[in-house]
């Protein structure tokens, strides 16, 4: 504790004042919600309801990371705060949301070292100038003023704007050794993109359909004894679009769409063989698609399926775990990979080894496991550039909190499950969520 009100007196307190505020326009532990946060920064609006412009949250140092980020959102929504900061004196993260948007949505606008550039470039945004001109605006019912504020962060931060034009990403994340987490880093990576403000679409195409009953949709009930069509009627009926497939799916604020599959595409392999140009199908039916970001979850396997996967792709993410049988399988993947882009014009790139299911207490064993990994993949590379293992901020930890969201058929992003938790759990779910979304923002930086 005392850590943390070191950086409240050294840090945050002199930049509120660097900022222009008044003491008497912020609240220290004020109540929101079921919480307290540690700083509420507000200025006074025409009639009784203030505008609520900044909810900080302060860290101890001592952490070896910064986590926190579902607790910041959970403040934020309920004050209806524009601006959310999370520090602990040397990282920080930057959320953003804007109060008349229904539903209410949290975006991660920046993160990393506070240093003066960035103290710069947040006093532009956070100085009381701008809260000021807001509440101006917002008294003069001027309320296209979010639209201009979010293009004047777009230009400094990463958030997207409404008019934003970024180059959508298409990732198969894939690994033909079953049990290292794939299916449930792709859900949760797409959850961390949408936090992002990116408009995601998952994609199942595993017959076991682990993706689609992993976003609470069965089947068996929600598709086929409702009339529905899943991938196999996307990917073998030429009349079918991408538009006739989709299924909305919402948990609170956290929205993403998906593509869902049946078990009886197990069976649809010979006719997927037997289909002229099949590989291409799911690429063509995917142009203009409109989203930010799609993500492709196919079988542990080296099927037609798969090839259809890849074919669509301009990347593919590599998950494993640090333990032998799953690290020796890379070479295998790897080698029918480079196959496979021998025999595509435009082959997508691998995006990199994604750490999942990892122990944190076991850093002997991680070591030797994480050099075994980076003998495989320079060897493997063959004197084509070596696939990177992503960096460690990137992994994900072994977590049991992450199996119960998964039997809750829940994103570990969402509001609801994590209000049901208690202290202990709400703790590993910040951590695992900023795991995922540093991995977001990895993929996102390295395609940008």
């Amino acid at each position: 504790m005392g850590n943390e009100a070191n950086t409240e007196q050294k840090i945050i307190l002199p930049l509120l004042k660097q900022w222009g505020y008044q003491s008497s326009e912020y609240q220290a532990k004020p109540r929101i919600g079921k919480g307290y946060p540690d700083f509420l920064v507000a200025l006074p609006m025409a009639g009784d309801r203030p505008l609520n412009y900044l909810i900080i949250e302060v860290k101890t140092p001592a952490q070896s990371r910064l986590t926190g980020g579902q607790q910041l959102r959970y403040y934020m929504e309920a004050a209806q705060a524009v601006f959310g900061l999370l520090t602990n004196g040397r990282e920080y993260h930057l959320l953003y949301q804007n109060p008349l948007r229904e539903p209410l949505q949290q975006v991660t606008c920046a993160s990393g070292i506070l240093d003066q550039q960035t103290i710069q470039k947040l006093t532009k945004i956070l100085h009381r100038s701008a809260a000021a001109a807001l509440v101006t605006a917002l008294t003069q019912q001027r309320l296209k003023v979010y639209h201009y504020f979010e293009k004047a962060l777009a230009k400094s931060f990463s958030i997207s704007s409404t008019t934003s034009k970024e180059s959508p990403m298409i990732i198969t994340v894939f690994n033909h050794k079953g049990g290292v987490g794939k299916t449930t880093l792709t859900l949760n990576l797409g959850a961390a993109f949408a936090t992002m403000g990116k408009r995601v679409l998952l994609i199942d195409i595993d017959p076991q359909s682990n993706l689609t009953i992993g976003v609470g949709i069965n089947p068996l009930k929600d598709v086929e004894e409702q009339g529905k069509k899943d991938i196999a009627d996307l990917l073998l009926e030429p009349k079918v679009g991408l538009e006739d497939v989709v299924y909305q799916r919402a948990w609170g604020n956290l929205h993403l769409d998906i593509v869902p599959a049946h078990i009886r595409l197990a069976d649809k392999e010979p006719a997927l063989i037997s289909t002229i140009d099949i590989d291409r199908v799911l690429q063509r039916k995917l142009k203009n698609h409109g989203y930010d970001i799609v993500l492709i979850d196919p079988p542990p396997a080296f099927g037609k399926v798969n090839a259809i996967a890849l074919m669509a792709s301009d990347g593919v993410l590599i998950p494993t775990q640090f333990a032998p049988y799953p690290i020796r399988a890379i070479e295998y993947v790897l080698a029918r990979l480079e196959a496979m882009r021998d025999a595509m014009e435009t082959p997508p790139r691998p995006l990199g080894i994604a750490v999942s299911m990892y122990n944190r207490t076991t850093s002997a064993a991680n070591y030797e496991m994480k050099e075994k990994l980076s003998n495989i993949l320079e060897k493997a590379a063959n004197g084509r550039q070596t696939v990177q293992i992503l960096p460690e901020s990137t992994w994900i930890a072994h977590r049991v909190v992450m199996l119960r969201a998964t039997e809750s058929q829940q994103p570990i992003f969402s509001r609801k499950f994590y209000e049901e938790l208690d202290r202990s759990d709400k703790e590993s779910i910040d951590d695992l969520t900023t795991s995922f979304e540093n991995l977001a923002r990895y993929l996102f930086t390295q395609a940008s």
